[in-house]
């Protein structure tokens, strides 16, 4: 654990031995969350690791409306001359 001070702007320096310790660098973006009395820092999820929550019940699963879709976009190009 390690202290910080909270300056002016809101900044604050996160001490090396807790950014080696995370694996954080310098320049990395960082997701900034409040839970209960706590400041959380953690790594952010790119997109392509996103996983879309479950659908309701009866909805197609994520693959299968992504290809309905595509399908869909398909079909309406070819009935509009490709356009």
């Amino acid at each position: 654990m390690g202290m910080a001070r909270i300056y002016s702007k809101g900044q604050i320096t996160i001490p090396k031995a807790v950014r080696e310790a995370t694996g954080f660098n310098i320049g990395d973006r960082v997701v900034v969350e409040a839970r209960d009395n706590e400041i959380v820092l953690r790594h952010p999820v790119g997109v392509l690791e996103f996983t879309p929550p479950s659908p309701p019940a009866g909805e197609p699963r994520w693959p299968e409306a992504r290809r309905a879709a595509r399908e869909e976009r398909a079909e309406r190009r070819s009935k509009s001359g490709g356009r």
